[in-house]
């Protein structure tokens, strides 16, 4: 193989990658494509130059989408849903809309300053609100349709049994 095909075909894997796995930061891509770090910025650099791909600021860290594919929902929680507490937070909201601090912190063996730290971002975000009950505040996925086919169209991409069981029980109710 040619060195100009096999940088070629090296973009495409990287694209592709970025298609299926949208919100993913460089050090992901690098460990699931078993491409080295200075390799992988050079076929980012590459992409994004011919605006195939863009990337997006989150907290310390760029994360990449393919052009033009997500609207502006999809690009804010999908980092999100890349990381797991995220999202384990989210799919167990998902799964029993309502549930209190306390509730959540306990299904998830999350600290519960920790968990006010997910829950703050979240509803920064957009992604989860609160409504009071007394002295609690219970917690509702805003956009639970929106994540739900997010999780759906890129299922393959978490390689994580929670999503399918929640997904499969969100379909059964």
């Amino acid at each position: 193989m040619s060195e100009a095909s096999e940088l070629f075909e090296n973009s495409k894997l990287v694209y592709n990658y970025i298609v299926n796995s949208p919100g993913s930061h460089l050090r992901r891509i690098s460990r699931e494509l078993n491409m080295h770090l200075s390799t992988l910025r050079y076929h980012i650099d590459y992409l994004e130059r011919r605006e195939l791909i863009e990337s997006r600021k989150e907290s310390n860290t760029i994360v990449y989408f393919a052009a033009g594919r997500l609207d502006a929902l999809d690009k804010s929680i999908a980092p999100l849903l890349r990381q797991r507490r995220f999202r384990d937070v989210v799919l167990l909201i998902a799964y029993d809309p309502g549930l209190t601090h306390s509730e959540i912190s306990a299904r998830l063996s999350v600290k519960p300053s920790t968990l006010s730290k997910y829950l703050a971002v979240l509803e920064d975000r957009g992604m989860v609100s609160h409504e009071r009950a007394g002295r609690e505040k219970r917690y509702h996925v805003v956009e639970e349709r929106k994540v739900v086919e997010f999780l759906l169209k890129y299922k393959k991409s978490f390689w994580d049994p929670f999503v399918d069981n929640v997904l499969e029980i969100y379909f059964e109710r």
